[in-house]
C-alpha cells in the first residue's frame, strides 16, 4: 500500500500552490491525494509569432507561474511549498487554445476529424522555501500526447457544443466527456490531455 512517503508532493513539500483555474487539474492533483492551494495570476497569453506549440505551451506555463509569484499573499508561507503552473493547447497545422465561440468551436472539432493531432501541456514548477521563490532552479517542460480521432457528422459536432462542454477547453473538445466516443486512440499520457501530467511531474521531482 503506497504512503504519504511515496508520494514526492506530499513528503518533500509542506503544501502545493496550483496556479491555475482549471477544476480538471484540481481534480488530477486530488484523484492522487494533493489537495492543494489554487492560487491563479493574471498572465499574459499572447504568443509570438512562428512559435512551436511546445515552446508555446512551456513559455504560458513560466508566465503563469511569475503572475501567481506576483500576488500579495503567496509568499507568506512557511516552510516548503511547491507552485504548479500549468498550460494545455491542441496542436494540429495551428495551435488551437479555447475557442472564442461556437463557430471557432465547431471549426476546431471539424479540424480534428478523421485525422491525428497533438495535445502539449507545459508545466512549470518552482520552489518556494520561507517566502522565497527559488527562481535559479525553476524546471519548466512540455509533455505531448498524440491523439487520432474517428469520423463525426457536422451534426455530431452541433449537438456536442450545444452540449457546453467544448466553451473552455482547448481544443474545443474534452477527451474525459462527451468527445471521448469520437476518439480512436490515444497515445501517451491520459492525464496530460485533460490537462496535468501528474506522472512526468512526479518524475521530474525524482530527478
Amino acid at each position: 500500500m503506497k504512503t504519504k512517503l511515496d508520494n514526492p508532493l506530499l513528503s518533500r513539500y509542506d503544501r502545493v500552490i496550483l496556479a491555475s483555474k482549471s477544476p480538471r487539474r484540481l481534480d488530477i492533483l486530488r484523484d492522487h491525494g494533493v489537495e492543494p492551494i489554487v492560487k491563479p495570476g493574471n498572465a499574459d497569453e499572447s504568443l509570438p509569432e512562428g512559435i512551436s506549440f511546445t515552446d508555446a505551451v512551456t513559455m504560458l506555463s513560466e508566465r503563469k507561474a511569475m503572475a501567481a509569484l506576483e500576488l500579495p499573499d503567496i509568499l507568506v508561507f512557511e516552510g516548503k511549498s511547491l507552485l504548479i503552473a500549468s498550460d494545455t493547447i491542441v496542436y494540429k497545422d495551428i495551435i488551437m487554445g479555447k475557442p472564442h465561440d461556437n463557430e471557432d468551436a465547431f471549426n476546431m472539432l471539424a479540424s480534428l476529424r478523421n485525422d491525428t493531432h497533438y495535445v502539449a501541456t507545459g508545466v512549470t514548477l518552482i520552489d518556494i522555501i520561507d517566502g522565497v521563490p527559488q527562481i535559479d532552479d525553476i524546471c519548466s517542460f512540455a509533455e505531448v500526447t498524440e491523439i487520432i480521432c474517428g469520423n463525426y457528422t457536422d451534426e455530431d459536432i452541433w449537438s456536442y457544443i450545444k452540449a457546453g462542454e467544448p466553451a473552455d477547453k482547448a481544443g474545443a473538445y474534452a477527451i474525459q466527456g462527451g468527445f471521448r466516443k469520437y476518439i480512436r486512440e490515444f497515445r501517451g499520457d491520459y492525464e496530460n490531455v485533460v490537462g496535468l501530467p501528474y506522472n512526468r511531474i512526479i518524475s521530474e521531482l525524482n530527478k
